[in-house]
């Protein structure tokens, strides 16, 4: 009994000790350093356009850049063919390569606030699919809640992607063209072309 009393005064005292050096404070929430990053490996041309998702979702830029061909790993180029109005307004889609595709979407993110709204919607999705390509339809609605003054956050229009698998068997998107619906509607060219800079 005795030594059972001074066992449990022991323990008490080692309690008392931990619970005084701050073992069980409530720490303080750290921002995180790293992006969000949700990307899986696109062994199917549906895991692109999930990865796609994200990338946009979470404003992932090296994630949305993993989506597009890598040309370590294929003999494909990336090409963008912009909607017919874009292209004739904007000359700095002549020769638009993964590189603009990069500083377009870098300048997007870091002009929309982390908390801000970023979604892709897609509709009316379809998929042509052989053993060494799909093609992609849908039309799309882009939201970025973007801090740049007097430009549009919500963009929609048609998009087809062409994609194909690399030498690892990864698939990706080596063309993407965009389609204007409606005269008067904001696309993703608009978007790409007033963030090149």
């Amino acid at each position: 009994m005795y030594l059972r009393r001074n066992l449990n005064i022991a323990v008490l005292l080692m309690l008392a000790g931990v619970s005084s050096c701050g073992l069980f404070d409530t720490r303080d929430v750290q921002t995180p350093s790293q992006p969000r990053s949700t990307f899986q490996q696109p062994t199917s041309p549906d895991i692109v356009l999930s990865n796609l998702n994200f990338a946009i979702a979470e404003k992932n830029v090296d994630n949305y850049m993993r989506c597009f061909v890598d040309t370590a790993f294929s003999s494909r180029r990336f090409r963008f063919i912009p909607d017919a109005v874009s292209s004739s307004s904007y000359p700095v889609f002549i020769g638009w390569d993964l590189s603009d595709e990069r500083i377009y979407y870098n300048n997007l993110v870091s002009l929309t606030g982390e908390s801000s709204s970023s979604n892709l919607f897609l509709s009316n999705l379809t998929l042509t699919s052989g053993i060494d390509s799909a093609v992609i339809d849908s039309d799309y609605i882009l939201v970025f809640d973007h801090n740049r003054q007097n430009l549009a956050k919500v963009s929609n229009g048609k998009l087809r992607f062409i994609m194909s698998p690399d030498s690892r068997s990864l698939w990706s998107i080596h063309s993407w063209q965009d389609f204007l619906v409606a005269s008067g509607d904001t696309t993703w060219s608009y978007i790409k072309a007033n963030f090149i800079n």
